[in-house]
């Protein structure tokens, strides 16, 4: 399909990042409650489980893809919309973001040939820093960073028959968890082989550890309170990520939640 013809909505609905649950429900007031969201996923046992920093800054993303040309091109989004494409198509300055991830996608395509057998591939970091609401925590003169924490890639095969689909089909797929995440050593390959900064691993352990109760949680996040990645100040982290090995049960457990619970 020629990107001349791609449908920007439809991409752009196809690559958001998936919302992320929460470890306990949330009740009324945003508090949570001891029911746990989901009874089995992450509490299998011996199942191994990764547990990373949650970084605090704006989700973003860059999609990298091949054109009508079978050349490499890019767009770069935030959560919510696509913010550039490269060569200026497309301009929208907010969060910095744009421009702070240019040299990033740039520098990839450099590295890459069009003989890649993918047709798509989305890299998503946090940026962080700069004039982020939380940027106190990481910094003391707004100087901004990233950290990629996930990556999915699409053949032509798989990327043509989504765009085929109707905008509202695109979005139930993506938010049925449809997304082909790499998993944990495909991911890990994929940061260092591109020389990516990544957001921390901080504790590996089996579903068994997890705590169950909302005040044994929060005592267990306690353990990661300090951020550790920290641009040039230290201060506290948003919370952790919580995720299985082939990344099908992912959840957050956020410092905001717990505190306005306990208070």
């Amino acid at each position: 399909m020629l990107v001349e013809l791609m449908d920007l909505k439809k991409l752009n609905s196809l690559t958001k990042y998936p919302s992320i649950l929460t470890y306990h429900k949330l009740g009324e007031r945003g508090r949570l409650t001891e029911e746990l969201t989901d009874e089995r996923g992450l509490l299998n046992g011996s199942d191994k489980l990764y547990v990373y920093e949650k970084v605090n800054g704006e989700n973003a993303r860059i999609i990298l893809f091949k054109n009508q040309y079978d050349e490499m091109d890019y767009l770069i989004g935030s959560r919510e919309e696509l913010l550039y494409a490269k060569g200026d198509r497309i301009g929208n300055p907010y969060g910095n973001i744009a421009e702070f991830l240019k040299p990033i996608a740039e520098k990839f395509i450099e590295n890459h040939t069009p003989q890649d057998d993918w047709a798509l591939t989305v890299i998503y970091q946090e940026s962080y820093g700069g004039k982020t609401k939380a940027a106190k925590n990481y910094t003391e003169d707004k100087t901004q960073s990233y950290k990629v924490f996930d990556v999915f890639s699409l053949s032509r095969g798989e990327l043509d028959s989504l765009l085929s689909l109707p905008h509202e089909k695109i979005a139930e797929w993506r938010e049925h968890g449809n997304q082909p995440f790499y998993n944990e050593e495909e991911k890990t390959t994929f940061i260092q082989t591109n020389n990516l900064e990544y957001a921390p691993l901080v504790a590996e352990l089996n579903g068994a550890q997890l705590p169950r109760l909302i005040e044994e949680t929060f005592n267990f996040l306690k353990g990661f309170e300090q951020t550790k990645v920290g641009i040039n100040a230290t201060g506290k982290s948003e919370g952790i990520i919580v995720r299985s090995v082939d990344r099908k049960q992912i959840r957050k457990i956020r410092f905001e939640d717990y505190e306005r619970t306990l208070r």
